[in-house]
């Protein structure tokens, strides 16, 4: 195993607060052996912080991180919305409704991961790929299959990625081939996936509660996994408000409701909860949101390609409801947590163009950045572990490369944030040279 990571030296870039960026040039943090926490961060080296460092070289180099001037740190990604299975077919299946889509592409290809070594092939690819992205947290759906769910946790346990993982739920409105037979049935995969996970006592890797949406869940599973989430106090993640044709199949099942009251009703919305899409929440609707503190999961390329429509992340704001980024691999075509940070910016930039002029204030680079990060951790309710640098959060973070691989081309002119601005906008993994969860790092491209 990669010994941990003890004391770093170098340029520190994070945003602990929305719509700013703190640049430290010449910071140090010394992280605990054990847990892997950050014990000091001094956003200024002092002198003392060099004799440490230079005894610690002497000692054992092997844990001490100096980065060179053309190298940052900055804290992982958190991705609060992945279809794990879906990464098969990834930058494929973008021409259908949301309703055929599942039909067409998704359907066929998770019942597949019924066979575990499919799922062992897939499950190990996608990880590899999400920690080369800098990803260091992600939530995924798995499929509704427990024993390759099982060997997904194992392989992030191997890989070393913080996940929150979800056994899909389902019982009706679904092949025969890829649904439960019965919803009692559904229940109880459930409960055996959540037990046996909390079992191993991995911090790193929890359950959650995942009815796949509405029109797949009866009201008795759906009150059943409230039950469940509710009994093991583990975290809850869906789909919600996500399409016109969503709404409409529905309103179809559920005459004159919709489907935030059905999940309130089903005890499914509360500050354990993350529910991605959101995009056609009524105000009341996002009052409950509000109300209950429940998150929601951005993922603006997917609904440029499925939602019909955009988020207004402001007006969630405004609502006090947290936010984090999704990649929502494969209706999102692309793993990149960039990519979705500009494609939120872009989003953002949309709905401003359509709005009077002076009514509405686009999210920049700056903003987006931070929903990729700290939003996230708020999201899934991690924010004192991981989303930013400080004392007593999880050393979770990407070693940026600015000259690699001339992704980006650096003038004299360019400040610091300049060239973490190019990075956000052209940069891409290949820039990611070390990625560190819990100070031990778990890829490096060097």
């Amino acid at each position: 195993m990669t010994p941990a990571v003890r004391f770093i030296r170098g340029q520190v870039i994070h945003a602990p607060v929305r719509g700013r960026i703190d640049i430290h040039p010449d910071a140090f943090l010394a992280i605990d052996d054990e847990s892997g926490r950050i014990t000091t961060f001094h956003p200024e080296i002092q002198p003392e912080d060099i004799e440490c460092l230079r005894q610690a070289i002497d000692t054992d180099a092997a844990r001490v991180l100096v980065l060179p001037p053309s190298q940052f740190l900055m804290p992982g990604f958190v991705d609060t919305h992945v279809h794990a299975p879906q990464y098969q077919f990834t930058g494929t299946a973008t021409d259908t409704p949301l309703m055929e889509w599942l039909n067409k592409y998704t359907f066929p290809v998770e019942a597949s991961f019924e066979d575990t070594a499919v799922a062992t092939e897939w499950y190990s690819k996608l990880i590899d790929r999400m920690l080369r992205e800098g990803i260091t947290t992600a939530q995924y759906f798995a499929t509704i299959h427990v024993e390759a769910t099982q060997r997904f946790v194992e392989l992030l346990e191997e890989r070393g990625q913080r996940a929150f993982v979800g056994l899909v739920s389902m019982d009706r409105n679904a092949p025969q081939s890829y649904m439960s037979p019965s919803t009692e049935q559904c229940l109880i995969d459930a409960e055996t996936f959540i037990q046996w996970t909390l079992a191993k006592r991995n911090e790193l890797i929890q359950p959650v509660v995942t009815p796949r949406f509405v029109p797949t869940c009866t009201p008795e599973l759906l009150k059943g996994l409230g039950e469940l989430a509710e009994k093991y106090r583990v975290r809850i993640q869906s789909h919600i408000a996500e399409s016109h044709d969503e709404e409409a199949f529905v309103g179809m099942l559920h005459p004159g409701q919709r489907d935030t009251k059905i999940f309130q009703t089903a005890n499914l919305l509360n500050p354990r909860s993350c529910m991605a899409h959101a995009v056609h929440l009524k105000d009341e609707e996002l009052d409950v949101f509000s109300a209950t503190k429940t998150s929601i999961a951005h993922c603006p390329l997917s609904n440029f390609f499925f939602a019909n429509g955009l988020l207004d992340l402001r007006r969630c704001w405004q609502k006090g409801v947290h936010v984090g980024l999704g990649t929502d691999i494969a209706g999102g075509y692309s793993p990149s947590m960039l990519r979705s940070i500009q494609t939120a910016v872009i989003t953002s930039k949309a709905l401003e163009v359509s709005r009077a002029a002076g009514e509405f204030m686009a999210l920049d680079f700056k903003d987006a950045f931070w929903v990729a990060t700290m939003g996230g951790a708020l999201a899934l309710g991690i924010e004192s572990d991981t989303g930013s640098f400080g004392i007593g959060k999880y050393l979770d973070a990407i070693v940026v490369d600015t000259v690699r691989d001339h992704t980006i081309d650096i003038s004299k002119r360019d400040t610091p944030l300049d060239i973490f601005q190019k990075i956000i906008h052209n940069g891409d993994s290949r820039n990611f040279v070390r990625v560190i969860i819990k100070a031990r790092t778990v890829h490096s491209a060097t």
